[in-house]
């Protein structure tokens, strides 16, 4: 769901192994300065390490709203960098 340059995306019903997939092409979707709110039931530094290795630091914001033990929710921005 997409409110206010936001798409929210909640991967604790996929199955675990179609999550990365899901986050990821969100996450490519994204226009410029367009945040991904992702919810898991876990830490999600595998995404932020994926992002730095794939499009390098700058390009992207990483932001903790909640974290855990149980929610874990995150705000990455794509910057003007990465949209290019």
């Amino acid at each position: 769901m997409k409110t206010d340059g936001i798409v929210r995306l909640d991967v604790r019903p996929v199955e675990p192994g179609h999550r990365f997939e899901r986050i990821m092409g969100t996450y490519a979707a994204l226009g410029t300065n367009e945040i991904l709110e992702l919810v898991v039931d876990h830490d999600p530094k595998c995404m932020y390490y994926a992002l730095m290795a794939e499009e390098g630091e700058g390009t992207f914001r990483f932001d903790y709203l909640d974290e855990g033990p149980d929610v874990w929710r995150v705000h990455v921005q794509r910057r003007e960098e990465a949209a290019a």
